[in-house]
């Protein structure tokens, strides 16, 4: 009898042992998403997937995606319900502007970055945000200069708030 329960519970356990996908930058950057980057094999970028686009991340490995915009600005807020049919991890960190580009906002962000069981995509609607805060953190969380910390943040999306975070991050 003893047997028989193990065995039940070693097949019972079995579809919890299966490897999530496996991660493959250039399967997300083919998605075509705006602005898609991967700076790393665990962290992808972009502005905002379509539905479609959506639907194929956990396919090209993406395990939680981490959005920056607010659930009410436009063409978003359906994310939430998609990302639970795929079973997907989604995280909403509203980054409201340039306002929202704070240490608060960067540190909520970068906790997100770690213990998923694959790639994290981090996502606002240009990757502008995204960009934003990944300059912060390289700045005030992992100690980079300014001039590095831009760099980072560039290579993450950083457009349109180059200026603002530019100063924010002159600081010392």
């Amino acid at each position: 009898m003893k047997k028989l329960l193990s065995t039940l519970v070693l097949f019972a356990l079995l579809p919890a042992c299966q490897k999530a996908p496996k991660a493959d930058p250039q399967q997300f950057l083919a998605l075509g998403i705006r602005e898609a980057r991967a700076p790393t094999a665990e962290l992808y970028c972009s502005g905002q997937p379509t539905a479609e686009q959506f639907a194929e991340l956990k396919e090209a490995g993406v395990a939680r995606v981490v959005s920056l915009r607010a659930a009410n600005e436009e063409g978003t807020g359906w994310e939430e319900a998609k990302a639970k049919e795929l079973g997907l991890e989604f995280v909403r960190i509203p980054v409201e502007g340039e306002a929202g580009i704070t240490l608060d906002n960067t540190q909520l962000m970068a906790a997100q970055l770690t213990g998923a069981s694959g790639p994290v995509l981090v996502m606002c609607g240009s990757s502008n945000r995204v960009g934003a805060l990944f300059a912060m953190k390289a700045r005030f969380l992992d100690g980079k200069s300014p001039e590095e910390s831009i760099a980072v943040g560039k290579s993450c999306g950083l457009a349109k708030a180059e200026a603002a975070v530019t100063k924010l991050v002159a600081g010392p």
